[in-house]
């Protein structure tokens, strides 16, 4: 897997492009998780932490993800590709 740095608005380019099912590091207020894109929105994006995915015992549709802002996404993958702004 490779790391790529990008600035905050690269990173921001690149999600606006995603669909369904990248992971992402989200940080808000200093608690880190990962998750996967449910939905990228105007607002943000909307994305199922990985814990919860990890624990479902439900359908896949069932899972509700969480609205977070552009601005508390500090990495995606995509394709073994690692777009990282923790570099900043």
């Amino acid at each position: 897997m490779s790391v790529v740095n990008v600035t905050m608005a690269e990173l921001h380019e690149k999600l606006a492009k995603c669909i369904a099912g990248e992971r992402v590091l989200v940080d808000q207020e200093g608690n880190r998780f990962s998750g996967r894109i449910q939905h990228v929105g105007v607002m943000g994006v909307k994305v199922i932490p990985e814990t919860v995915i990890k624990n479902s015992t439900g359908d896949p549709g069932d899972m509700d993800g969480v609205t977070v802002p552009y601005d508390d996404i500090w990495e995606l993958e995509v394709k073994g590709v690692v777009f990282s702004r923790l570099g900043e």
